[in-house]
């Protein structure tokens, strides 16, 4: 017999003759009288709750039109992606992309460039601050 024919005998009590021990059955509690002040709390919340249930019913048929509505949209947007990762990988695509998102690219590098040198310029005045007390 081979390595890759080898039968696994594996010797453990079968699962039918397993010892099983019943869990003991949760009690319930029949409150009588003059109730607490815990369940006299939770009374108003029912009430709520159907409230918020027959508004629910009342707008399942306009939540259910606006998926219907949206449908198309979100079919073409998925159409969309896997189109554009199907052209991402031809070379030609790639190098007409970039040549379209570089003059926006530049524009973004332009407006936000300042803003994070001075934020730059603020962590090291910062930072010799705190060196500057530190020596002193």
């Amino acid at each position: 017999m081979t390595a890759l024919r080898k039968i696994l005998v594996v010797e453990e009590e079968p699962v039918v003759a397993a010892k099983v021990t019943r869990a003991p059955a949760a009690k319930f509690h029949v409150v009588t009288g003059d109730a607490p002040a815990a369940q006299r709390a939770a009374a108003p919340e029912a009430a709520g709750g159907a409230v918020k249930n027959i508004a629910l019913f009342f707008a399942a048929p306009f939540i259910g039109l606006a998926y219907i509505v949206a449908l198309p949209f979100v079919g073409l947007g998925l159409l969309a992606v896997i189109a554009a990762r199907a052209a991402a990988k031809i070379e030609a695509v790639k190098t007409v992309g970039m040549l379209i998102a570089a003059p926006f690219i530049g524009l973004a590098c332009v407006v936000f460039f300042p803003f994070i040198g001075l934020a730059l310029l603020a962590g090291m005045g910062g930072r010799a601050m705190v060196e500057a007390a530190r020596r002193a």
